[in-house]
């Protein structure tokens, strides 16, 4: 009984803690990112406040595979599976170069995280209305065709319960409409640290994985949707083998 109210009292001093490092130094950071003048230097400052946060707390973060992602003057489209609030974050702190984030829209109106992502390069789509998807779809292909990498949550959302959501296809039917390789990355370690629908902070270990690029070998639908299914079958693998 001594042991597990000692495990429990140190458990809810570290997310005492870790709660007063993230409103002091989010702010900060916040600031400095949404002042720079390019998402390329929005993205470097919130990296740092990322990662500075990440080991501020105590949160071990291992990253493995970025050997697999293309270089940057060849844009790609990165998919990952979402399971936290803290995914973004994490995500930031783990990838070495930008990417857009693509957020679901109702994000763009709110003032402060609509600010930092549109600072970051983000993109907004519509995630009912399936004519606006549709149109969203063509605006993110573009965006690949311009050179910009993307980086994407196709389940859309996250629930309650673990485990990978049924993807959207948007995300695939850009890549292949722009030419373009989708590299999966799947996360691990961000739900045991904060888990929907609870905010106080739990320590655990963190990573994430990048696989290998997926061509998009074809320019129809049957190739976005094996895309996505090629995609999905990765993650779902690497997320249950922990």
């Amino acid at each position: 009984r001594l042991r597990a109210a000692a495990r429990a009292f140190g458990g809810a001093a570290w997310g005492v803690w870790a709660s007063l490092l993230f409103w002091l130094l989010a702010p900060t950071f916040w600031a400095l990112a949404v002042a720079m003048p390019t998402p390329e230097r929005a993205w470097r400052v919130a990296r740092v406040g990322a990662r500075a946060l990440l080991r501020g707390a105590g949160l071990p973060l291992a990253v493995r595979g970025l050997e697999h992602l293309p270089p940057a003057d060849r844009p790609a489209v990165l998919v990952c599976n979402h399971a936290s609030y803290l995914d973004g974050l994490v995500l930031v702190a783990a990838l070495p170069r930008p990417c857009a984030f693509v957020a679901k829209h109702e994000l763009a109106g709110q003032r402060i995280a609509g600010t930092f992502l549109r600072r970051l390069g983000a993109l907004f789509v519509e995630r009912v209305d399936r004519r606006r998807s549709v149109e969203d779809a063509q605006q993110l292909a573009a965006a690949v065709r311009a050179g910009q990498s993307l980086l994407v949550f196709p389940e859309g959302t996250f629930g309650r319960e673990p485990g990978v959501l049924p993807f959207h296809l948007g995300a695939f039917m850009a890549a292949v409409d722009a030419g373009a390789p989708v590299v999966p990355l799947v996360l691990r370690g961000t739900r045991e640290v904060l888990s929907f629908p609870h905010w106080w902070p739990r320590r655990a270990p963190l990573a994430v994985e990048v696989g290998a690029p997926l061509p998009a070998a074809g320019d129809d639908f049957a190739a976005a949707v094996r895309l996505r299914d090629a995609a999905r079958a990765w993650i779902v693998r690497r997320f249950e083998a922990g």
